[in-house]
């Protein structure tokens, strides 16, 4: 029986969605208002300074934000407003453009000329040909049978088939999904010839049912939520996937106190995270990179270097539990405690590796540095929790 569930609720005055699997939040996320110029909208953009030593520009799409984008080489995919030919992106320029990625401490919000649009199964974007998610395993690729007239789409866009497409029965729901992705990417091509400036041309889901679209596909049986705004956007995500929606009904004992959602939010916000073995880590946070010390505490009463391992083995686990819980990205610097045994090295890089491979988030191991300390990397796509808690204040 699946108990991972979804909870919506309300928690120390702020809108909060929490993914709990075995009893503890293992993803937390801020819902803030809708906002205008969320992930994945795209828009009629004004570029305003471009930035000559790194090929890159700012553009302003219509909030108080300035956005980065990074040049492209070849700008013969990019779609100016004005219809005429153009040898390169200049200031003043008004351009299609698409949010794609938010900000992120002191990293500005992004925008891209590289268009996608997505739905569950496929993403189609600029380019040709098929390509794989590459969370879908060598097997499920030789045995999928392709749509017979995807090379219709394929020779217009780069198609991604998604982690998703391995839960299908009938691959015919891809060509589907193609030829409706493929109607919508050509009305948002025709109406940015003749759009004005700063004009919102694409909008992805609303925020609850964005999130429900991506956390859903973890396997949660359940979504629950006390928040009568959200009843029809829940409902709507929940039935798509078939899983339950439970209306919580009881005011006076309100889900957050049901399911200790107040102190499940203080561990994730807190410093010191509690091992089972008596050992915890401590997690410091930064504007640039995020430290974790491995601290033993009174646990080492025996056999030094095994023990050492046993911990560094246990605090994997719960680094990478507390790396998607609190949304951590950038640069991670982990001092795990030190062992001599070469062995017990190889051994722990093995096992954060694995985690990596299953993190949903691209992950990388980068090394372990003259000083022990071990270097990971963690895309950048949310702000991180600390960061939303703080900015819904």
């Amino acid at each position: 029986m699946n108990n991972d569930r979804i909870i919506i609720t309300t928690v120390y005055n702020r809108t909060a969605a929490f993914y709990m699997s075995d009893g503890k939040a293992v993803r937390i996320r801020v819902l803030n208002d809708e906002k205008a110029f969320s992930l994945g909208t795209i828009v009629i953009g004004r570029v305003k300074k471009i930035l000559e030593s790194s090929a890159a520009c700012f553009v302003d799409i219509g909030d108080d934000k300035d956005y980065f984008m990074s040049v492209p080489k070849d700008i013969s995919s990019v779609i100016f407003t004005d219809g005429g030919e153009h040898s390169c992106i200049r200031n003043e320029d008004h351009i299609l453009v698409q949010i794609s990625s938010e900000e992120v401490k002191l990293k500005a919000p992004c925008v891209t000329t590289k268009i996608s649009l997505r739905s569950r199964y496929v993403v189609i974007e600029p380019g040709k040909g098929v390509s794989f998610s590459g969370k879908l395993n060598a097997e499920f690729k030789k045995k999928i049978v392709l749509p017979p007239n995807i090379d219709t789409f394929s020779s217009k866009y780069h198609i991604i088939i998604r982690t998703e497409s391995a839960e299908l029965d009938d691959m015919g729901q891809l060509a589907r999904d193609l030829a409706g992705l493929d109607e919508t990417y050509s009305l948002v091509i025709q109406k940015a010839g003749t759009s004005r400036l700063k004009n919102v041309l694409y909008r992805e889901s609303s925020g609850v049912k964005a999130l429900l679209e991506e956390w859903l596909k973890f396997g949660a049986g359940e979504v629950i939520s006390d928040l009568d705004k959200y009843k029809d956007d829940i409902a709507s995500a929940a039935g798509i996937r078939n899983v339950t929606y439970t209306e919580y009904k009881d005011r006076d004992y309100p889900p957050c106190k049901l399911y200790k959602l107040e102190s499940a939010v203080d561990n994730a916000l807190g410093k010191r995270v509690s091992l089972r073995s008596g050992a915890f880590l401590v997690i410091e946070q930064g504007e640039t990179l995020t430290a974790i010390d491995v601290n033993s505490g009174h646990r080492i009463k025996g056999d030094k270097e095994e023990i050492s391992y046993s911990i560094n083995i246990e605090a994997v686990s719960e680094i990478f539990r507390q790396l998607k819980l609190r949304n951590i990205s950038g640069m991670i610097l982990v001092d795990f405690i030190n062992t001599t045994d070469p062995d017990h090295e190889s051994g722990l890089i093995e096992e954060v590796r694995k985690y990596i491979k299953n993190d949903d988030v691209m992950c990388k191991y980068v090394d372990i540095t003259g000083l022990g300390l071990m270097e990971i990397t963690r895309k950048r796509v949310r702000m991180s929790l600390a960061e939303q808690w703080k900015a819904s204040n």
